[in-house]
């Protein structure tokens, strides 16, 4: 957005924490950037809000909006049919169009009072992996005849901490069982020393064998040369689906964190993947049923069963079918033009 020439009176890497607990240890911060917004729109008053996603600070400026007599297009809705759905009373008074973008989630919102349109899914625009196993891990020097298993831990260093080792103890299982090798995304907002910091501390003896790559390529190339992956619930696991590469998603906090967040959640699922398809075609191993031999297990049997593998990938072929119908940035912005 910057680069494009907007102003920003705030960045998303200073709000963006994880858990109750995070965020409440940074509410001084959130509140700073939420005055500045105010004040400007005070100042120079917008023809439009058009709010992003971050339902917790967002809905609070959509309320602010309205008084000061703003429309309000909120794109990326917040996932209250999953946890918290009382919030739709807020939604209803503050929000004059909810672009969504799962399909199903228009004729929720639609039900219950609300103007919503589905736009599609931003992670289809450009989507293009390369598919080049032999090149790809050829140039790693790692075996292309070999199990390959991806981990794709997080995009935050709390999520690396909390969620990479044990999915890096987990590989050590599957080592002992079959001969793998196991590619480990970097996000760009992560610090890859931070990773090999993690990554040495928790293998030892395990990273000597020449069986890890630490890797700061795309995580859609990472997906499309693997037979299996280790995926951080949320975007990444949408975007492990659309590659079709059979995973499982996991996730890991700290227990109070959890503890809050499970009481607040309605859905019986919780992986897009699996919500979009209204059924658990995807494995979700969360928090305490996450351990390092569970994950193993799960994933060695569709490292070692052909057919289970090509089952799940027939599946996922079905969710990117469902979910590439529309241009998701060109249908966002034709809604929110029709309200200038």
């Amino acid at each position: 957005m910057a680069k494009t020439g907007v102003r920003l009176l705030g960045h998303v890497r200073d709000l963006a924490h994880i858990g109750v607990l995070e965020a409440l240890s940074n509410l001084r911060t959130y509140y700073r950037v939420y005055r500045r917004l105010v004040n400007e729109s005070v100042a120079r008053p917008p023809a439009l809000a058009v709010l992003m996603d971050f339902p917790e600070f967002n809905l609070k400026v959509a309320k602010k909006m309205k008084r000061l007599g703003v429309p309000v297009v909120y794109y990326i809705s917040p996932q209250i049919w999953a946890w918290r759905s009382g919030r739709i009373r807020d939604i209803r008074s503050r929000v004059d169009k909810m672009l969504v973008i799962l399909p199903f989630e228009e004729e929720y919102y639609r039900r219950r009072g609300v103007a919503a349109e589905y736009v599609g899914h931003p992670l289809l625009e450009d989507f293009s992996p390369r598919f080049n196993r032999d090149a790809f891990l050829q140039g790693l020097n790692l075996d292309p005849r070999r199990k390959t298993v991806a981990i794709l831990a997080g995009s935050r260093t709390r999520e690396i901490d909390y969620i990479l080792p044990t999915l890096l103890d987990a590989t050590k299982h599957i080592l002992k069982r079959i001969p793998a090798q196991f590619l480990i995304s970097t996000a760009p907002s992560i610090s890859p020393k931070h990773i090999r910091n993690v990554t040495k501390r928790v293998l030892g003896d395990y990273a000597e064998g020449g069986n890890y790559r630490i890797l700061t390529e795309d995580s859609r190339d990472i997906l499309a040369n693997a037979d299996f992956a280790f995926v951080k619930s949320g975007t990444s696991s949408l975007e492990a689906a659309l590659v079709g590469t059979p995973f499982l998603v996991t996730y890991k906090i700290s227990p109070l964190s959890w503890f809050v967040g499970s009481l607040l959640i309605r859905s019986p699922m919780l992986g897009l993947v699996n919500l979009i398809a209204d059924e658990r075609i995807v494995p979700e191993m969360y928090q305490n049923r996450a351990t390092p031999e569970a994950l193993a297990r799960q994933a060695l049997e569709f490292l070692r069963e052909p057919e289970k593998a090509d089952a799940m990938r027939m599946r996922l072929a079905e969710i990117r079918k469902r979910l590439s119908v529309r241009c998701a940035s060109e249908t966002a912005a034709a809604a929110v033009t029709r309200f200038l």
